[in-house]
């Protein structure tokens, strides 16, 4: 079970890749507004799926952890009532003792029992919420008009596409999962166990840039005047949080005590 829904969840995020990669290239200055609405349907679609299959996968994973602590105490605890009522006419010390210990025992593997309920009625709630939800939520650029936009932070996370140059003129772009830690840039790309430097941030600059025929694109330059990397938010509040970010953290105000 848990190894169909975690090929089920991979290939939910394998079809969200798809159709973030399919609204990344619409075009800017010759926009399809039927083209960009049909586009952003199916990122949602695909977002409302990678949700579902991973809030499916997760439960399955908690209930087999909980499985995992009962499963030697269930046979041991049968075991040893056996043991005990085989011996219990010469041992009559020993099985006291024992009572005690067996009752904890039971307790115990009762309350996990409890534990994995309440789990599992707490994630058929939230699978039932996330069914009900607006499809706005899962729709990139839903409020481009009026983004509640939050210019104070000094750390941010989330998927950035990544600008490679393959050539003299030509260039790829990656979908990359970026992080803020201290001063510094992190990208850690899918599978990886962690993250790794990718830009050093402080005394930085970075600025908005016109990439091709792509939105939402930023530039990050070192202290020295030289071009660093080019990256692509989906959103543009992601593109201002990201900018207002970097700004801050370039600036070490991670570093005072009231960083607002």
């Amino acid at each position: 079970e848990v190894s169909t829904l975690k090929d089920l969840f991979g290939l939910a995020s394998n079809e969200h890749d798809v159709s973030m990669a399919k609204y990344s290239r619409l075009p800017k200055r010759k926009e399809n507004e039927k083209l960009k609405v049909e586009v952003a349907k199916e990122v949602a679609n695909a977002r409302r799926k990678q949700h579902l299959s991973s809030l499916q996968y997760y439960c399955a994973l908690n209930a087999l952890q909980y499985r995992k602590r009962v499963a030697m105490m269930e046979p041991m605890l049968g075991y040893t009532r056996g043991q005990i009522n085989f011996f219990k006419k010469g041992a009559e010390m020993f099985s006291k003792r024992m009572d005690s210990f067996l009752s904890s025992v039971s307790d115990m593997v009762q309350s996990i029992q409890e534990e994995l309920d309440a789990e599992a009625e707490k994630m058929r709630v939230s699978q039932q919420d996330l069914i009900a939800v607006n499809e706005s939520v899962y729709t990139p650029d839903s409020d481009v008009t009026s983004p509640a936009i939050n210019r104070n932070l000094i750390q941010k996370a989330g998927y950035l596409n990544l600008r490679n140059k393959t050539g003299l003129v030509t260039t790829t772009w990656e979908r990359l999962y970026f992080f803020t830690q201290g001063g510094n840039l992190m990208c850690q790309p899918r599978g990886a166990v962690a993250g790794g430097l990718i830009q050093d941030l402080d005394n930085c600059s970075v600025m908005a840039v016109d990439c091709e025929d792509r939105r939402y694109c930023f530039q990050i330059t070192t202290p020295t005047g030289k071009v660093g990397i080019t990256l692509q938010a989906e959103s543009k509040k992601e593109y201002e949080e990201w900018i207002c970010a970097i700004n801050n953290i370039s600036r070490q105000i991670y570093l005072t005590d009231n960083p607002e």
